[in-house]
């Protein structure tokens, strides 16, 4: 019995949406472009986070248990998709450069150093957060443009009124019904990109935290 009720209604919804006008549609094609959107967007964060924290930590456990920098760079392979490998080839680079290609680092090099770990922690983070503006935009833009529709359609039920000089519900519910399945539409947009961009920014804030934790690392080790 559920089952067929579900059929029903869906039946129903995409009948409304098929018989509604080309406003609605082109507003329920924009929502459902932004939902895609955001979905994919949502999946692959998810799966690009988890895999730089696995990363982190193990990259934590052997910088923990290195005793130099030279010992870290030996122990830690290469991984070119971590940012912390691009961390660590950063500081590698930039103290060869200076020390004629030797990790014995002079103390006026350490400051040098700091300064290439900074730049290269700003642009890993920027990396980390490319396409997240996408869902923030999605949880703001996707209610007024689902409002956008339920007003077109509640003004060409009015315009139906007018026309057909009857103000019956049969006249009156299919209009209100396209004009209501926008703003649903566009909630159903909203709200798991809304969840979805809080979530990803708490896992971000976390991995911001374990990239300055493996820079403070990185120094240490240069230093000694």
């Amino acid at each position: 019995m559920g089952l067929s009720n579900l059929n029903v209604y869906s039946g129903g919804l995409l009948g409304l949406i098929t018989s509604a006008g080309p406003v609605a549609k082109v507003v329920v094609l924009i929502l459902f472009v932004f939902s895609l959107v955001s979905w994919a967007i949502i999946f692959y964060k998810w799966r690009q986070f988890s895999k730089v924290e696995r990363d982190g930590e193990r990259f934590l456990r052997i910088i923990k248990d290195s005793d130099s920098f030279k010992r870290l760079t030996n122990t830690y392979r290469e991984n070119p998709d971590s940012p912390f490998y691009r961390l660590l080839i950063t500081t590698y680079k930039e103290t060869a450069l200076r020390q004629k290609d030797s990790l014995d680092v002079r103390p006026e090099t350490v400051p040098a150093v700091e300064n290439v770990l900074k730049i290269a922690m700003t642009e890993e983070m920027e990396k980390l957060e490319s396409r997240l503006s996408f869902l923030a935009t999605t949880a703001n833009t996707a209610p007024f443009i689902g409002l956008f529709g339920t007003v077109w359609g509640i003004m060409d039920s009015f315009r139906e009124i007018g026309v057909r000089g009857s103000t019956s519900l049969a006249i009156v519910a299919p209009g209100i019904s396209e004009a209501l399945i926008a703003t649903a539409l566009g909630l159903a947009t909203a709200i798991p990109a809304v969840l979805g961009y809080n979530y990803l920014v708490g896992r971000l804030r976390r991995l911001s935290s374990k990239l300055d934790s493996a820079s403070g690392h990185i120094v240490n080790l240069v230093t000694r």
